[in-house]
């Protein structure tokens, strides 16, 4: 779950909660753990009630 989230997001461009949803509906829990392993991942609020934005910033320094 977690890489294939990942590998969404390595393009480093925003990428929709309804969009990583279709990946799996857990997607949060998976970027929790990404953001654990020292990657940050920036979530943007969209105005009003439309769905945030996740965009992976930096990758993990190992």
């Amino acid at each position: 779950m977690e890489k294939r989230i990942l590998k969404i997001l390595s393009d480093l461009q925003p990428h929709s909660a309804k969009e990583l949803a279709e990946v799996t509906h857990r997607f949060g829990a998976a970027i929790h753990a990404l953001r654990g392993k020292g990657y940050r991942i920036d979530t943007i609020q969209a105005a009003g009630n439309k769905p945030a934005y996740y965009k992976l910033v930096s990758l993990a320094v190992v």
